[in-house]
């Protein structure tokens, strides 16, 4: 928890530090110059690396169960013509029940642990309009640089296969750690009036960790997902 509160930190650091003296005016139609986005929707891990192989052979589950909630706050400044930067932060957490696929303890009663998986994801980077400023619905993609905390846990019972006879212990494993890697987002914004819009985006971010502490041996920790989110845009 400590690593996602000090990328929080550092990615409203940027924001503030993005934050322009003055602005343009483009009209009555358009309130110029600086925006904070708040957007809430939901994240799906891509979990393809050798760490989410092993979990998904050996424990019950796929994917798609780590779905979850995400949110995020966004400072976006006007640059020349169609251009923008953007930089924000974005929060994951999801806590899902694994139980081994193959094996139940002397009861018949499933082995389970949970998994927790916590993102922080920092971005900084640039989005173009499609479309006019003014008009009534605004298309825009983007890209830019990610920088991922990171915190994974373990915990709950698990075999030791080394033992004999194999036994059932109760433990926690945990690791966490930060990956630089990128996104990629496309969106629409609705204009409400001068100061205020919504807008839907896709976003896809892409980074991996090598994972070590306790799960040393396990190889690599894809981090990458998609996420599909809503939210308001208040300009200023």
């Amino acid at each position: 928890m400590k690593k996602l509160a000090s990328t929080t930190a550092l990615a409203l650091a940027v924001i503030v530090l993005a934050r322009p003296a003055s602005a343009q005016s483009y009209g009555s139609s358009y309130h110029p110059g600086n925006a904070i986005r708040l957007d809430l929707g939901a994240f799906q891990p891509e979990a393809s690396s050798s760490y989410w192989d092993g979990v998904f052979e050996d424990f019950r589950g796929d994917k798609n169960d780590f779905r979850d909630v995400s949110f995020g706050v966004e400072y976006q400044r006007d640059l020349s013509g169609p251009w923008l930067l953007m930089a924000g932060i974005h929060g994951f957490d999801t806590t899902v029940t694994q139980s081994y696929r193959r094996f139940v303890d002397n009861n018949d009663r499933p082995i389970r642990h949970d998994t927790n998986l916590q993102l922080a994801t920092a971005t900084f980077g640039f989005a173009v309009r499609l479309s006019p400023r003014g008009a009534p619905v605004v298309p825009y993609l983007g890209a830019g640089a990610a920088l991922v905390s990171w915190e994974l846990e373990e915990k709950g019972d698990f075999i030791d296969f080394e033992a004999q006879p194999r036994r059932v212990f109760s433990a926690r494993f945990n690791d966490d750690g930060v990956a630089y890697g990128w996104y990629g987002l496309v969106g629409l914004e609705v204009p409400v009036s001068s100061a205020m819009s919504f807008f839907a985006e896709g976003r896809w971010t892409d980074a991996e960790d090598d994972l070590s502490g306790d799960f040393e041996d396990l190889g690599k920790l894809d981090l990458s997902g998609r996420a599909l989110s809503a939210g308001v845009s208040w300009r200023f």
